[in-house]
């Protein structure tokens, strides 16, 4: 059992490594293939006629990742599924991102437990049954179906986590605008441009909104497709805050400011949290670790020489 977690292992890193590698470098071939598109329209030339035979190759490879895709894309596809949101959410917005993120992961589905089974037939361990071999190719199959999941769900905590961190202090900077007498809508478009350098998570979030108020949303509406995106609960409470502000005519910038200093208490109360749980979290190294060579270290002469006295 413990050769199969091992060749399992070491096929999964390997996997993971080479699709990363993959998409990295065909992310890389697009934006070279901006850039130069991009000087050769500002220099007001033509393309050459060589450079389309240079572009074939990625063309082709184009068509390779669309037919993979298809085998995993969703029945009702892409834009239409629980996929779109995880891609808005995670804050990954190009276009050939489903393309990239479908087709790797048919190829870890498919690809890598057939290289797995061929591997094993190659080797063909004494330790390992026709049986456990199979339940191995199963576990790659399953374990590179979910793997992209899995990264996906990791890039969107962190961003979520970033996000969070920084969303108090974009709320005391819409509570100044508003007090200066800007409107929301205002002060959004305005935070969006200001914090764009400090935190490009979140000012891209408020600058979608502001496109969409722009573009003649409903500024409640796009409030609550920020929340959706960003998937925060403060933000929900924001748009419950705006509601109730225009309901009820109070007065919005009051309104913000007390919304303001409790997301600031409500960020001191989660560090406080955190540094509640630091006391149990060191324990378990502290027993396992820092005691037994404490013990060791500070017992082990004694002990030595106890036994030296007995001996004599």
């Amino acid at each position: 059992m413990q050769n199969i977690l091992q060749i399992l292992t070491i096929v999964l890193t390997g996997a993971a490594v080479t699709s990363i590698v993959f998409v990295v470098y065909h992310f890389g071939i697009e934006s070279i293939f901006k850039k130069r598109l991009t000087q050769v329209v500002r220099q007001g030339g033509v393309m050459a006629a060589p450079s389309l035979s240079k572009n074939a190759a990625p063309s082709k490879v184009a068509s390779i990742l669309n037919i993979l895709s298809k085998l995993s894309l969703p029945e009702e596809g892409w834009q239409s599924s629980g996929v779109q949101l995880k891609f808005l959410q995670a804050g990954i917005r190009h276009k050939k991102a489903p393309l990239y993120y479908f087709a790797v992961k048919t190829l870890l589905t498919l690809v890598l437990p057939g290289l797995l089974a061929l591997f094993l037939y190659i080797v063909r361990p004494q330790n390992i049954t026709f049986v456990s071999a199979m339940f191995t190719v199963l576990i790659a199959a399953g374990a590179g179906y979910y793997l992209p999941e899995m990264l996906l769900d990791i890039i969107t905590r962190k961003r979520i986590e970033r996000m969070r961190e920084s969303l108090s202090d974009m709320m005391d900077l819409i509570v100044v605008c508003t007090e200066a007498g800007m409107s929301v809508d205002a002060a959004i478009a305005r935070i969006s441009r200001e914090m764009a350098r400090t935190d490009p998570d979140l000012a891209q979030e408020f600058y979608l909104a502001s496109l969409e108020m722009r573009a003649g949303a409903n500024r409640i509406d796009a409030l609550r497709n920020l929340a959706l995106r960003s998937r925060l609960e403060e933000m929900n409470d924001l748009v419950s805050v705006l509601v109730q502000a225009d309901r009820f005519g109070s007065s919005l910038a009051e309104a913000l400011r007390v919304h303001s200093d409790m997301m600031r208490s409500r960020r001191s109360q989660r560090a406080e949290e955190i540094a509640a749980k630091i006391p149990v979290k060191v324990a378990l190294p502290l027993v396992l670790f820092i005691f037994p060579t404490l013990f060791l270290v500070m017992l082990g002469p004694a002990i030595i020489q106890t036994l030296k006295a007995f001996n004599k």
